[in-house]
Formats: C-alpha cells, structure tokens, sequence
C-alpha cells in the first residue's frame, strides 16, 4: 500500500531527476490530488444534503482541472505543469469566489498561492515568476471590490452555506499545510543530500583511486594531529614506511597495468593485515605507510613482521604470469624528544633506507646512529 502511494505522489520523477526538482513535482501532485479528493468529499456533502446541486456541478469541473497539472507532469512537462496549475488556481479561486460569494472565503486561497508561486519558480522563469507572486494581491483587491458593489450569482441556504464554508475553510487550511509541509520535507533531503555529497567529496579528497587507501595528505593531517595528541597525554605512536623492493623492475618488465595490480594487492593485503584503528596510506608511487596507536613498539614489530612475510608469499597473477614481491619496512617511534611529526616521518624514511642498504625485504627501526 505505501509503494503503491509513493508512486502515485512520484509520478513524473525517476532516477536522473534533480532531487529540488523531484521536490516540487511532488509538491504539485500531492497538492494536486489533495484538492481533488477533498473537492469531490464536498461534492458528496453537497449532494446528500443541499436540494439544488450548481456548486457539485461547478466542482466537479474544477476538480478534473486540478488533476491537468499532474497529468503534465507524468508527460514530463514539469514548468508547463506549475505554470497551469497556478494559473488554474488563480481563475478557480476568483470564479468560486464571485459565484458563491465572500462567505464561503474562498478568496483566501490566494494566500498560501503566493508561497507555492515563490517555491515553484525560486530558481526558473526568471522574473516572469514575480507575476505570479504578487498576482494574489490585485486579485485579492478586486475581488473585494466584487464583494461590495455585486451579490453572488448563486445563493445557497443559510445553515448549508455555514457548513460548505467551514468546510472550505479547513480545505485552504490543509493545502497551506500539504504545500509548506512538503516544502520542508523536501528542503530537508535536499540538504540531507548535500551534505551526502560533501562527505561523499571530503572522502574522494582523502582516498587514493588506485588502492583505497588515505592518500598523502590525509595522512599528514593525522599523523600531525596524534603527534600532538601524544605528546600532550604522552601516548603511544609508531609510523612505519614501506615501499615495494625493485618496484621500477615490475613496471619496466610486465608493464604499469601489472603495476598497478601489485599496489592493489599489496593495498588490499594491508587492509586484511592492520587493525581498524590503524591508519594505512599510500603516501607516493609505490611508497605506503601505517600509524600506530595505543599499542607498544613489541607489537608493532611482530604485526609489522606478520604483514612483511603476507607480502614475500603472495604471488601476483597477471596475464598468466606470475610475479613475486618483496618489500621493505622503516619504522620510527615517537619520542618526547621530537619537535614535530616530520622529523618521525624523517626518521621512519631514514629507517627504510636502511633497510634496503642492507639487502631489501626486511624491517629496520630507526637507531639514532643511522
């Protein structure tokens, strides 16, 4: 029942629809559908209980016109659709109002008209959509003007015509409800979806494409702001840089597409490896690096060490072919005798470098005598 609801009131929309715009094809088939239903309710109390029936006639013409910017809107004539119903509106409103009279207030309907004008047209028609703004007020004036000098051409009884303006009353009373409702609901997912999108951005800024690691400079961000953290509550923070042994050999000799497929690997094999609280990167070519916290430096290295033998075993296929990897590992310990994270950055580089003087695919911690 609820699906079958929701696409009667999303009828027009579909999946490349701006969300704004989905908003107020659904604004106008919801108010749309409304005033039918609520008008052919009247209808009903009109023919059960008034001997005369000229305002069911008039209705259930009126009734079938509010149901025309709808039917644009399943064509996907979305502007031509708000421009009709508005318009529609307008003259339904000032023709009821001059046949019945001002005792059936339908005149107030051209109150929530100028919010629906100023939500429909916010950002199309340019300043074509001021007319159908202030139209209300002219309209408003004129038919006050009505009021005065000209009686209603259709006078119905007493105690009918106190019922059908009370219920006229609450029917302009549930559009300007269903019109700002909708209008809130909407602007809600729409910033519910830009700020979807601001993350979804945020994320692609700090993602590296290739391997779906953090990418460099998000890693500085957090490797500066827990070099503070530790040196505030004097925690535990350990970097370690590694990088592929004879990385340059695997793209001269297979190609960068095989390249490539070993960083994926190796990125992939790292998010197996590293616990969730452990923050690993790709920081350049095929350079990578992984932050430590709240651990001590026995398990960096025994973690470390684990993932280094994952890597010497794992053998990458490509195009029938097999090929072999190694890799490196430099790792640095925070100390309160550094002045910043670059120099544990400096000191983790320094500590690679060591490890592939000394013959590749192996760990080395920085020593001060390095």
């Amino acid at each position: 029942m609820k699906q079958n609801i929701k696409k009667v009131i999303e009828v027009g929309i579909n999946q490349e629809t701006d969300s704004w715009l989905a908003g107020k094809i659904k604004l106008v088939n919801i108010i749309s559908l409304a005033n039918f239903i609520f008008i052919l309710w009247m209808i009903l109390f009109d023919l059960f209980i008034n001997k005369n029936h000229y305002l069911s006639i008039v209705l259930l013409g009126i009734s079938f016109i509010m149901l025309i910017p709808y039917y644009l809107n399943y064509k996907k004539r979305y502007i031509a659709s708000r421009l009709v119903f508005l318009s529609f509106a307008y003259f339904c409103i000032c023709f009821l109002a001059v046949v019945f009279g001002k005792e059936f207030y339908f005149q107030y309907y051209l109150v929530p008209g100028v919010g629906m004008s100023l939500i429909f047209f916010r950002d199309e028609i340019g300043k074509k959509k001021w007319l159908f703004t202030f139209a209300g007020i002219p309209l408003w004036a004129l038919l006050e003007f009505w009021f005065a000098n000209y009686p209603a051409f259709i006078i119905l009884d007493g105690k009918y015509a106190s019922a059908i303006s009370y219920f006229s009353s609450f029917l302009i009373f549930v559009t300007a409800i269903l019109m700002f409702g909708t209008f809130t609901h909407e602007s809600d997912n729409q910033l519910r979806n830009i700020s979807k999108m601001n993350k979804k951005f945020k994320q692609l800024a700090n993602i590296d494409p290739l391997t779906n690691l953090y990418n460099r400079r998000f890693v500085d961000e957090q490797l500066e702001h827990l070099f503070d953290l530790a040196k505030n509550q004097n925690g535990f923070l350990g970097f370690v840089i590694f990088d592929i042994d004879f990385f340059k050999k695997v793209n001269d000799t297979y190609g960068h597409d095989a390249g490539d497929k070993v960083l994926q690997i190796i990125a992939k094999l790292a998010d197996e490896n590293f616990r969730e609280t452990d923050l690993v990167g790709r920081i350049g070519g095929e350079e990578f690096c992984i932050v430590f916290t709240n651990t001590n430096n026995e398990n960096v290295l025994k973690i470390v060490e684990r993932f280094r033998k994952e890597v010497e075993e794992q053998v990458v296929q490509y195009e029938e072919k097999n090929i072999k990897i190694t890799s490196s590992f430099g790792i640095s310990y925070f100390s309160n005798n550094l002045n910043s994270c670059e120099e544990l950055f400096k000191n983790a580089d320094s500590a690679l470098y060591e490890a592939k003087r000394s013959g590749r695919n192996r760990i080395c911690e920085y020593k001060k005598d390095l």
